[in-house]
């Protein structure tokens, strides 16, 4: 009773006490007198500026914290962003962009074949040069490059030479050279940062005359008690009506919540989910898929091979037989590729490049017609990182195995899926596949652009029959990622893995 007595009696001499104005502490205290000595009128300054030498930077933050939730301070928010080389940025200044490269080993001659840029520049700046020099018109002919008559590439490419040589100074200065290196992979880095812009409020110039900054008792422990240092010393007054910082319960990432949203339809549609694996034996990846060995998709430029020596068994010996002579010596009316198949080459562990892989093996193993099966897993690409394309992504693969499953099984089930996500405007392109035919190609149009989304179509006799499957097969592999871009109106896929948890808190998601 004594400690609660010497409460009341020093509440008293505390100003803040008076009912009109809320309780802050000494270190609340100490920010609004500093701001209201600063700021006057509407003046504001940046939570940067704030320096007191008696409270660190977490403090500081605390406090402004606190005191804009009380009202006595305006806070507003602004976004800056900020631009650097990174290690890649650093090696084209020093030894040129590929693109201006390959156009100076043509320009004596006027013309270059891609192999020569691949074989000169390597796989990767090879395979960027190519690229940049068809978005600037040059684009392969007959098997050539032309460069002569194109010398007004050169200034685009000094251009872009002197804005890398100027950042971060340059970044907004050049708002479309910028925009060009943001999509294109690595080069320049973007780093964000959230400034906090300060004002104070009206009751807050007025608590500022008021408030004291004596350092006052939060906290009754018993080494206070004992030592009896409590004793002609002020107590912080609790406040039953004090503003508690909302707590934020635990959400949905935009893509878990669209991945559920996919899963969903399937089991809606009696469809079965089907798993796998991150890492697979390429005779799985490619070889049961009726890729040949030599393909270009199996180079290392655009699948990720693992180099472990643990030993991993071949679930199924067996089937590596069927693999080598369905390659080598096709089935029955068809003919395989002719070529000598390679064991050591199926033996090869890479991480996946598509979830079709799944959808064979889960065949494989449930033979009986009909199955309906799909999934939203991982796959892996040795791609650039731009606007669209990503290394590591989602795929929507499904299958439908049916004695009545044809082309026109598979427009309406795409037709469907999209329908259910709310897309009815879908165009489908035929391409090629080496284990589907016919294939198609699901296209749609993203900000004026037709964006591919994922391909499709109708698996050959030489990847179902080897492998016991009596009836017609569907199947499909759409990216989950472009198909968020669409749903979210993403403008860019690397949108999708923000890390911003206040864009994750008040995203919208759809129902």
């Amino acid at each position: 009773m004594i400690w609660r007595r010497n409460i009341v009696s020093n509440e008293k001499s505390n100003p803040t006490s008076d009912k009109n104005y809320p309780e802050v502490s000494p270190a609340e205290a100490k920010v609004l007198k500093f701001l209201a000595l600063k700021l006057n009128g509407n003046k504001s300054l940046s939570e940067d500026e704030i320096a007191l030498t008696d409270l660190n930077e977490r403090e500081i933050s605390s406090a402004v914290s606190w005191l804009e939730k009380k009202q006595l301070i305006n806070v507003e928010k602004k976004e800056h962003f900020t631009y650097a080389l990174t290690d890649e940025g650093e090696r084209f200044l020093k030894s040129g962009l590929p693109e201006e490269r390959a156009f100076d080993i043509a320009a004596h001659s006027g013309t270059i074949s891609p192999a020569d840029i691949m074989k000169t520049l390597g796989p990767k700046d090879g395979k960027i040069a190519l690229a940049q020099l068809a978005k600037l018109g040059m684009k392969p002919v007959g098997g050539f490059i032309v460069v002569k008559g194109n010398e007004s590439a050169r200034e685009v490419f000094s251009n872009r030479r002197v804005f890398l040589s100027g950042l971060p100074g340059s970044a907004f200065s050049e708002p479309e050279l910028l925009e060009h290196f943001r999509k294109r992979e690595d080069i320049i880095a973007e780093k964000k940062r959230t400034e906090r812009v300060v004002s104070i409020t009206g009751l807050g110039m007025e608590l500022a005359k008021k408030a004291t900054t004596e350092d006052l008792i939060s906290e009754i422990t018993p080494e206070i008690l004992q030592a009896g240092s409590w004793k002609g010393k002020n107590f912080r007054r609790y406040d039953i009506n004090a503003p508690v910082e909302r707590i934020n319960s635990a959400v949905f990432h935009p893509l878990t919540f669209l991945i559920d949203k996919v899963r969903r339809i399937f089991l809606d549609m009696g469809f079965t989910e089907m798993a796998g694996h991150y890492i697979e034996y390429a005779g799985w990846n490619m070889d049961s898929l009726f890729i040949p060995q030599d393909h270009p998709a199996r180079e290392m430029q655009d699948t990720f091979y693992l180099d472990s020596d643990k030993e991993i068994p071949f679930e199924d010996q067996e089937v590596l037989k069927v693999f080598k002579e369905v390659h080598e010596k096709g089935i029955e009316n068809y003919t395989g590729w002719g070529y000598k198949w390679d064991l050591e080459k199926a033996k090869q562990l890479v991480l996946r490049t598509h979830t079709t892989v799944s959808t064979i093996r889960y065949l494989y193993k449930h033979k009986e017609s009909p199955q309906a099966a799909f999934s939203v897993e991982k796959v892996f690409r040795h791609e650039s990182v731009d606007w669209k394309h990503l290394a590591e992504l989602h795929q929507i693969e499904g299958t439908y195995y049916a004695k009545d499953a044809n082309l026109s099984t598979l427009f309406w089930l795409m037709k469907e899926f999209y329908g259910r996500l709310g897309f009815h405007d879908l165009k489908f392109v035929p391409s090629y596949y080496p284990y589907t035919e016919p294939s198609l190609d699901v296209v749609v149009k993203i900000n004026g652009k037709e964006m591919e989304l994922g391909g499709s179509g109708v698996f050959r006799p030489e990847v179902t029959r080897p492998l016991g499957l009596k009836e017609p097969v569907v199947a499909w592999g759409l990216g989950l990622e472009r198909l968020a871009m669409i749903y979210y109106g993403f403008e860019d896929i690397r949108e999708i893995y923000r890390t911003d948890i206040d864009w994750l808190r008040k995203f919208p998601l759809k129902f």
